[in-house]
Formats: C-alpha cells, sequence, structure tokens
C-alpha cells in the first residue's frame, strides 16, 4: 500500500507539472486555435448546424475525414466551450496521457520507471505544442496510453468486460486516426503466432472475439452510415488517395526531394500541382464524377500508385525523405528567431532516441519473461514499426511522430529498472558477504 501511494505521489506531481506546462503553451500559442488547417472544426460547425457529417458548410455528406475529433469538437462547441473550451479540454488529455503513461509503466516495472515514462511525456516537445493545435494527435495519444494501460492489465482470467472495453478504446483510435488499422493487424498477427506458440488457440479466439466485440460497436456505425450516405461500406476514409498522391508525384519530385534538406513545398507550386491534378481528373473521370469523394479518391490512388511503379527510383527517394521527416529531431522549417527553441526540440529528442534504446535493452534484460511488460513491449513496439513504415509511402512529416513519442516514452522508463535492479543486485551481493 504505500508503494502504491509513493507511486500515485510521483505520479501526480509529475501530471501536475505537465497540467501548468500545457496550459502554458495554450496561453502562449493561442492564436494557432484558430488555425483550422485540417478542416475538423469546420466539419464540427457543420455537424451542429446541418445535422449531420458533411462536407463544411454544406449537406454533402462527406468522409474525407475520421468523425472522431470532430464530434468531440461539436461536443464542446454544443455546451459553450468555443476554442478555449477545445484548448482546455486537449490540456486535460494531454494531461491524462502523462498520467496514464506513468501508470502504465509503473504496472510494468516500478515507481522509478512511472517517473520516467510519465516525465518523458510530460516535456515531450510535439505533445506540448500540439495543446494548442486543432489536430488529432492530443486526442489520439490519450486513447493509445490509455489503450496501453487497459493492456498491462489483461491477462489470462481476464472477464469479458476488460475485453470488451479494450476493443472500444482500439474502435476509437480508428476513428481518431484510420492509420492504425495497420497496427491492428500487425498486432493480430503477433498474437495469433504467440497463441500457436504456445498452443492457446481457445485463450486466444476467446479475447479475439471480445475484442473485435468492442472495436465494432464503435467502428461498425461508421461503416453502415458510409454505406447508407456514400454508397460505399468505407472502413477508414475517402482521404487516402490524397496523402498518397501528396507526396508520390513528379511536382514534388522536383521541387522538394531533389533539393538540399528542408526544402518544403511552397504556397505557388503546391496551388498550381492542385489545379493541374483538378483538371486531368475531370478530364478522365467527366465533370460530374469528379466531384464524387470514392471517385476522386480512387483517381488518386491510382495515379499515385502509377507513378511509384514507373518511378521506383524516385519512390525510393521520396521514402527515403519522408522517412527523415517522421524522425527528425525539430521541425526542419525553423525560422531564426526560433532557431535556439529548435537547438532544444534537437537536443531532447536526441536524449529521448538514446533513452529509449537504452531502456528497451533494460526491459529485455529484466523483466523480458512477465506477461505486462511483454504484452505492452509488444504492442508499442508494433506501434512504431506500423506507423514508420506507413508513412515511408504516405505523406509525412515530424508531427505525425506524436504517437510514436508516447511509446519512446515507455521505453526509456527502462533506464530507472536498470539502475534499481542494479542496485537491489549490489545491496543483495553485499548481505551475502
Amino acid at each position: 500500500m504505500n508503494s502504491q501511494n509513493c507511486t500515485h505521489s510521483y505520479l501526480l506531481w509529475i501530471s501536475l507539472l505537465a497540467l501548468g506546462m500545457r496550459l502554458g503553451v495554450l496561453v502562449f500559442y493561442r492564436d494557432q486555435l484558430g488555425m483550422d488547417v485540417d478542416a475538423y472544426l469546420a466539419h464540427a460547425q457543420t455537424l451542429l448546424d446541418n445535422g449531420g457529417y458533411f462536407k463544411p458548410g454544406t449537406e454533402v455528406p462527406t468522409a474525407f475525414r475520421p468523425p472522431l475529433l470532430p464530434i468531440l469538437y461539436a461536443a464542446i462547441l454544443s455546451l459553450g466551450g468555443g476554442l478555449w473550451g477545445i484548448g482546455i479540454v486537449q490540456v486535460m488529455l494531454g494531461t491524462a496521457s502523462v498520467w496514464f503513461t506513468g501508470k502504465t509503466a509503473s504496472r510494468m516495472g516500478n515507481q522509478a520507471t512511472g517517473a520516467v515514462a510519465a516525465g518523458v511525456m510530460a516535456f515531450d516537445p510535439l505533445l506540448l505544442f500540439a495543446t494548442a493545435s486543432l489536430m488529432t494527435e492530443t486526442l489520439f495519444v490519450f486513447l493509445l496510453s490509455l489503450f496501453c494501460w487497459r493492456v498491462s492489465a489483461i491477462n489470462e482470467k481476464s472477464a469479458a468486460f476488460p475485453l470488451v472495453t479494450l476493443g472500444l478504446i482500439g474502435g476509437a483510435l480508428a476513428l481518431c486516426r484510420p492509420g492504425i488499422w495497420a497496427w491492428g493487424g500487425l498486432v493480430g498477427v503477433s498474437c495469433l503466432i504467440i497463441a500457436i506458440r504456445k498452443k492457446r488457440m481457445g485463450l486466444f479466439l476467446r479475447q479475439g472475439i471480445l475484442i473485435f466485440t468492442g472495436i465494432s460497436i464503435v467502428v461498425l456505425p461508421w461503416v453502415v452510415r458510409n454505406w447508407v450516405v456514400m454508397g460505399q461500406p468505407i472502413l477508414t476514409t475517402t482521404h487516402g488517395g490524397y496523402t498518397l498522391l501528396l507526396g508520390n508525384n513528379e511536382t514534388f519530385y522536383k521541387e522538394v526531394i531533389s533539393q538540399p534538406w528542408g526544402t518544403t513545398w511552397q504556397g505557388d507550386s503546391l496551388d498550381r500541382w492542385q489545379i493541374e491534378m483538378e483538371a486531368e481528373m475531370r478530364a478522365d473521370l467527366g465533370q460530374q464524377e469528379a466531384t464524387g469523394e470514392i471517385a476522386r479518391d480512387r483517381w488518386m490512388n491510382s495515379r499515385a500508385k502509377n507513378w511509384i511503379v514507373n518511378h521506383p527510383g524516385s519512390f525510393f527517394d521520396s521514402s527515403w525523405l519522408r522517412l527523415r521527416r517522421f524522425w527528425a529531431l525539430a521541425p526542419h522549417s525553423v525560422d531564426e528567431e526560433n532557431r535556439m527553441i529548435g537547438i532544444a526540440i534537437s537536443g531532447y529528442y536526441i536524449l529521448l532516441y538514446l533513452a529509449s534504446i537504452i531502456g528497451l535493452g533494460f526491459w529485455l534484460l529484466f523483466r523480458k519473461s512477465e506477461v505486462p511488460v511483454v504484452r505492452v513491449l509488444t504492442f508499442t513496439l508494433l506501434c512504431v514499426v506500423s506507423l514508420t513504415l506507413i508513412h515511408l509511402v504516405y505523406w509525412s512529416n515530424m508531427r505525425m511522430r506524436a504517437p510514436v513519442d508516447f511509446c519512446l516514452a515507455i521505453f526509456a522508463g527502462g533506464i530507472a529498472l536498470g539502475f534499481t535492479e542494479r542496485r537491489l543486485h549490489r545491496t543483495a551481493s553485499t548481505k551475502d558477504k
């Protein structure tokens, strides 16, 4: 009981620090709350104004963006929260992510591992800046930390409710960032392989069915809705074709990939490319069909895949660029005024990458046979792999790595495990003498 209270005390103080830092970021970067780059807020307002998930400002059904974040924003707006209400909710979600990360790492190891993992999350620059951004990072990382906290508590004797609950959280993750389906596939295959090797297929089927039930409860309404109003049972979104084509085309290769590191796709060039792409699409599909989301998504997918097949060398170069962007130490477009901030961010991530590698080694050295550790490490490692692989192909930048930083925080917690285990070993050796 004393150990539990001590763990809660550490996590409470770190979470309060995270809360204060996120409030500070929200105030300092408050202007970002008005920058609705991906139209999540516009979708939310349209949901309230027109009573459906439509293209912003219209009554035309859409599945271009995943629905969970607009639904959350719409709920906040309906309660009179406004932009500041959204910001405060994101502060709370970010703080809760720190808490659940610490709880997960504590359950895997001890209070020191929980404190280190929570501390990493509290100070993480990507997650701090995401607090004042109308993007999916904050909500998604909260759900991911909650998911892994539940995973750390699952065992062979787990009842139906915790497993269904785990599936509900997984379904929410899919409706927040559809790319997580690749992670789910890797997790399912790895669990199947383990079940076959350990001859526990009955347990695998029981737990898998219950988790899948929870996922279906959350995701199936989205699929059915799309089938009814869009004409297709869309599981993800109609956004994939655009993000694939955006980074796999001849203009992007000439304007960015073949240029020095740090070059960005300037507005005029991007605008011209989009205009040309629209003209080609109308010529291929016809004026009317080119307005349909599903037809547009398929056309862009096909166009991008053709470019990849016909330009394998260029695709390799673009994938290498996306990999570097995904794992970048700092934003590549930092201006001179914020140069010191960029250096500080780079220093933080150099330390985090080193700590996560060393910490992962300690987890495997001292806890590799314990079920909670094996499960959480398997899930987080596969999360890192799946997101990296996705963004080798699809559009990539540093912001999209935010969920991976949660995984790195769990790995880094192993640093504390290494020190505590070594100290216990030395103490035992002294007593033996």
